[in-house]
């Protein structure tokens, strides 16, 4: 595993670009993920402004999170894809699972608050 994840990043390993689709593809679940956090936030904001801070601030973290975990997959991935070798990382996985727990977890709370 390389030790310099801020190098120059290899060129493309195949045709398909599949690296990059799946790296977008993370984006756009961390996006998705900001946003519906940052709703529910707005939400609790008409019931404790607490709790609606909390909310936003889990949200903004954990999005940061999700994004730096995503980009350092994005990274090693190309690496080894151009080495020859697989990674079983299940971090980025288990960051969206944490993400979605939160916000369910927050839009539950608003609904027997409200």
């Amino acid at each position: 595993m390389p030790d310099d994840l801020h190098g120059a990043d290899p060129p493309p390993w195949d045709v398909g670009l599949q690296n990059e689709r799946t790296g977008l593809a993370w984006q756009r679940t961390m996006l998705s993920g900001l946003a519906c956090g940052l709703l529910v936030a707005r939400l609790l904001a008409e019931v404790s402004l607490t709790l609606a801070v909390l909310a936003g601030v889990v949200a903004l973290g954990a999005a940061a999170a999700f994004g730096a975990v995503a980009l350092r997959r994005f990274r090693l991935n190309a690496r080894a894809l151009v080495a020859g070798r697989h990674l079983d990382d299940a971090r980025p996985a288990a960051l969206a699972t944490v993400m979605l727990t939160l916000t369910a977890l927050a839009a539950a709370g608003y609904v027997l608050l409200a």
